[in-house]
């Protein structure tokens, strides 16, 4: 399952009619998902891409944000500060029962998560947001669907929050590396078909 169908299935599940792309490809670009997304209304933010909305994200969500979206795709600038920032953004622009999902969670290799890309693959260290969200929110329903690079789904909601020993620095690799699993709340394709699709 790649992040287009995993969009889709939540779409039509829970009969969504709004979405919103952070960060679009263009076809010419591996993982181009914005044709490939089949609902009513459909925004796109990037600065470099002719879509919707030209402007980063930042600028977006201060200055041209005009409703609420049932499902939004962050996948923008892929280091943890800014997807942070995106993610709490969206957070409060997000329908009730809506849904985040975040793309680039779950680096294989410590070399495609450095915030320099390094590697044909790049995928920075978005994952570093998810182990925050699952140490601070407990408002939030957060797991990461173990397909295509690793695709978080967050929805409002309760969690049990991850909790580390002290002295443990949670934003190495090593930490993702020894701990993927209760770190990202890693779920399989069928698990979250079962749970979400």
């Amino acid at each position: 399952m790649n992040r287009t169908e995993l969009i889709n299935r939540l779409i039509k599940k829970y009969k969504y009619k709004s979405y919103l792309e952070i960060g679009v490809n263009t076809p010419a670009q591996p993982g181009y998902n914005w044709v490939g997304v089949e609902i009513e209304t459909k925004h796109g933010v990037d600065p470099n891409v002719d879509t919707t909305y030209r402007v980063e994200s930042d600028t977006f969500f201060n200055e041209h944000i005009s409703q609420k979206y049932d499902i939004i795709f962050v996948d923008g600038l892929h280091l943890f500060e800014q997807v942070y920032k995106d993610i709490v953004n969206s957070l409060e622009n997000l329908n009730e029962n809506g849904v985040i999902v975040v793309h680039d969670c779950n680096p294989i290799t410590e070399i495609t998560q450095r915030r320099l890309r390094a590697s044909d693959s790049w995928h920075g260290d978005v994952w570093k947001s998810i182990v925050k969200l699952r140490m601070e929110n407990p408002n939030l329903e957060i797991s990461t669907v173990d397909t295509d690079e690793g695709c978080g789904i967050i929805r409002k909601g309760k969690q049990e929050l991850l909790v580390v020993e002290s002295g443990v620095d949670t934003y190495h690799y090593n930490f993702l590396k020894e701990n993927r699993k209760k770190a990202l709340n890693l779920i399989t394709v069928d698990e979250f078909t079962k749970k979400y699709a």
